[in-house]
């Protein structure tokens, strides 16, 4: 293929990828009819309500971060700047913050696409194994839809930062922040790098630090699995040394603040210890990489053969990576991050190898792979179209719930604090200035127990004069009553309140108890 018609292809092919995961998203809005509202995610819109709130932050003029789901937050903290970043650019460009969402998440993905096309490139030099890297990379899964309603629900259909599309599909951090992974794991010329490349090195680092920060234990892992090799095998090593350190002074300083800041931070320590996010079970990750993974042993076999650059490079992430999966550490899984990308580029490196020259079995080993590894992806986005098609309350908001956010967003002083339900607590930090005392299993401190509390408060078990110390307690500004609410009860004391909004099916009453704000 020339130069000129690759080009083309690899713009088509990005496109392609842009349309994949664009129009599930315009579907689920023009799906919404009169009675709902597109709430924006499709893909875990736990964490993607949670990245909004975050903007909204950064709407509001502010570069530290607190926690939007706590009703008492504590001093901010310089956490989530890319979140606050893209904030800012929304107030900026006069846009809405979930456009300013999506627009990012469309821009990463095409810069994710373009990284690891020329990461491909570096690894192969023949155009078919490159291609073949390169779709399976782009769109490949594991095989969670085979299990899928037996075996229950496998990382490949949920770990979107293992997963180019899945990282493209879900959130813009995940998905830029891969291709700066991509950009510093590039097997490059060690020996000959001029200051503008180590300045790059170093800010990319930065960057990913800041985007991405489980990434960055990856890169240097990587890194470090190629300086063992060439400390074993007694071969020069100092350019390694250099990057380690290149890559370590952009990125450490990012890292340690962080690290201080979840162990030292009275409120944030308390989010920090019940945001844990283990690894897989074994048998989970098998399903989750095959069929790629087995093709991958052939790849392995190959690259073990080689001595350069890019064959180590791709055992190294591979082994390591594997270990570092299951160190006790209560974050494991973030180390998850990019990893089906060794996987499928060994798994083409093992089509190659098992093929050898006859085309006639390349083609029947790629068609099968692909007929494999390519229902998971599908089975995600038809999820996400059903879901809109039955205007599933994760995703949607009713019409009533998204004028009465309007409404906070515009009439509530920042920081009150709004008693909702646990569903509808979700959403107001998303969508206003305005906190909840439950919202969200991680970034609500105590969140199994403010969640019951909650729950039991919409219930009716409490007499008015125990609500009313309910309220006074949690320091409570407003309450807010629609149909999650009434879902989970009914308050008969409250219909002797008069709401300072009300409007289809949702009202809201500010409570002028001694202690509410």
């Amino acid at each position: 293929m020339k130069p000129s018609s690759s080009n083309r292809f690899l713009a088509l092919f990005i496109l392609f990828i842009v349309a994949l995961v664009s129009l599930p998203y315009i579907y689920a809005a023009q799906s919404a009819g009169p009675d709902h509202v597109f709430a924006g995610f499709l893909m875990n819109p736990l964490d993607g309500n949670s990245y909004l709130a975050k903007m909204q932050q950064g709407w509001d003029g502010g570069w530290q971060f607190t926690l939007p789901y706590t009703a008492q937050p504590g001093q901010g903290a310089y956490l989530f700047l890319f979140y606050l970043f893209l904030g800012h650019l929304a107030r900026l460009l006069g846009l809405s913050l979930l456009l300013t969402f999506h627009l990012a998440r469309v821009v990463s993905a095409v810069i994710l696409s373009l990284s690891l096309y020329r990461f491909c490139a570096a690894i192969f030099s023949q155009p078919a194994t490159r291609w073949l890297a390169f779709a399976l990379a782009s769109l490949g899964s594991g095989l969670g839809w085979l299990v899928f309603g037996f075996l229950g629900i496998t990382s490949d259909l949920w770990v979107a930062e293992a997963y180019p599309f899945l990282s493209a599909y879900a959130t813009p951090h995940f998905a830029l922040g891969m291709a700066l992974q991509l950009w510093l794991l590039h097997p490059r010329n060690l020996s000959s790098q001029g200051w503008r490349q180590v300045t790059a090195i170093v800010l990319s680092a930065f960057a990913l630090a800041v985007i991405a920060p489980f990434a960055i234990p990856v890169v240097l892992v990587v890194w470090g699995g190629m300086l063992l090799w060439k400390l074993l095998l007694r071969e020069k090593f100092r350019a390694e040394v250099l990057l380690l350190g290149w890559i370590s002074l952009g990125s450490l300083p990012v890292l340690l603040y962080d690290y201080w800041v979840a162990s030292t931070h009275p409120v944030l320590s308390g989010w920090n210890a019940q945001n844990l996010t283990p690894s897989p079970p074994p048998w989970d990750l098998l399903v989750s990489l095959s069929p790629a993974i087995f093709l991958a042993v052939a790849g392995i076999l190959a690259a073990s053969r080689l001595k350069d650059v890019p064959a180590r490079l791709l055992l190294s992430w591979t082994w390591l990576c594997l270990i570092l999966l299951y160190v006790p550490f209560s974050l494991q899984r973030r180390f998850f991050s990019g990893f089906y990308v060794p996987i499928a580029l060994l798994a083409a490196w093992g089509v190659q190898q098992i093929a050898g020259q006859k085309m006639r079995r390349f083609r029947l080993l790629v068609i099968v792979l692909f007929i494999l590894a390519l229902p998971t992806n599908l089975l995600v986005v038809g999820a996400a179209v059903f879901g809109a098609q039955q205007h599933d309350l994760g995703i949607y908001l009713t019409t009533g719930e998204a004028q009465a956010l309007s409404w906070i967003n515009h009439h509530v002083e920042q920081d009150a604090v709004v008693l909702a339900a646990p569903d509808t607590g979700l959403f107001i930090p998303a969508h206003s200035r305005a906190r909840v005392l439950y919202g969200h299993p991680f970034e609500t401190v105590d969140a199994a127990a403010q969640e019951a509390a909650v729950t039991g408060f919409f219930s009716g078990a409490l007499s008015p004069s125990q609500a009313a110390a309910f309220l006074t307690e949690n320091h409570i500004a407003y309450i807010f009553v629609g149909p999650r609410e009434q879902a989970l009860g009914s308050l008969d004391w409250l219909a002797s309140w008069q709401p300072v909004y009300s409007a289809r099916g949702v009202s809201l009453y500010q409570v002028s108890l001694p202690g509410g704000n």
